[in-house]
């Protein structure tokens, strides 16, 4: 759709949480690394995707409004800061 409007430096950030992962949080480490392989096998997306979205926060997963547990995200459930370190990390060593 890009190539048919001729816009200039078309770009996209992929979000790795909701429809994605089908609001499964621990599986964004895993998308990552597949949009990574698609942007080192085919030209186009590397063109394209510029960077992805996590959901991360200090604690993982997420607790309802009251539950008042500190570094746990009270909308979508997020990956842990370990979690989120090592994926940084290996991004670094994907890129």
């Amino acid at each position: 759709m890009y190539n048919e409007r001729d816009i200039i430096n078309p770009a996209c950030i992929i979000d790795s949480n909701h429809s994605n992962s089908a609001k499964k949080f621990e599986q964004q480490p895993r998308i990552v690394k597949e949009v990574l392989h698609s942007r080192r096998v085919n030209a186009d997306i590397k063109n394209l995707v510029k960077g992805v979205m996590i959901e991360s926060y200090i604690k993982e997963g997420s607790q309802k409004i009251g539950e008042g547990i500190y570094g746990k995200s009270i909308t979508d459930a997020c990956l842990g800061w370990a979690d989120s370190e090592q994926l940084i990390y290996d991004i670094a060593d994907l890129v």
